[in-house]
């Protein structure tokens, strides 16, 4: 017997479920776990300027800023400090992907979060290469926030599809 033949008889009995019984269930874009409600504009000004952009590794889905320590990079993978906000790149194209993430930083920077989660896929249905994940970590190294990234790695458990990017504190301005 091949496999077609295999299948058929194992799933024999099973029928679709009508369309009228089906619960459709959308799924949000972003989450937020925590926000700050009283957050202050970003300033134009910005300490962003005095900092470098992480820098890429033997791992390429794994930027680190020098001073980031291996210690450091175990304990955001056991989720300390814990993920502030996250979002899910499925179904956008590149350029959709690019101005979510700047919406999620622009928020997160402004709402003190440290810590944030990205699902980019592992790109197993794009052509040849892995698009949005190859476009977040370059933009991650090279964008406009690339100075507010301490350091980007996969996220543990999800087979490379996501990332979890820790981001500077906000240094309070002393008078």
């Amino acid at each position: 017997m091949d496999d077609e033949e295999l299948f058929s008889k194992a799933m024999g009995v099973v029928r679709p479920i009508a369309s009228s019984d089906k619960i459709t269930v959308e799924k949000p874009r972003s989450k937020q776990f925590q926000r700050d409600i009283h957050h202050k504009p970003l300033s134009e000004e910005s300490s962003a300027s005095r900092h470098s952009a992480p820098g890429a590794t033997e791992d390429p889905w794994t930027l680190i800023n020098s001073g980031v320590s291996h210690e450091k990079l175990k304990q955001l993978a056991a989720g300390k400090p814990p993920v502030g906000v996250e979002t899910d790149l499925h179904g956008m194209t590149r350029n959709e992907a690019l101005s979510e993430l700047e919406r999620l930083f622009e928020e997160a920077i402004s709402g003190k979060i440290r810590v944030i989660s990205v699902v980019h896929g592992r790109g197993l249905h794009s052509q040849g290469k892995p698009v949005l994940k190859e476009a977040l970590y370059q933009w991650l190294g090279s964008g406009p926030f690339a100075s507010q990234v301490l350091a980007a790695i996969p996220k543990p458990y999800t087979g490379g599809g996501s990332c979890l990017i820790l981001l500077r504190r906000e240094r309070s301005k002393r008078r």
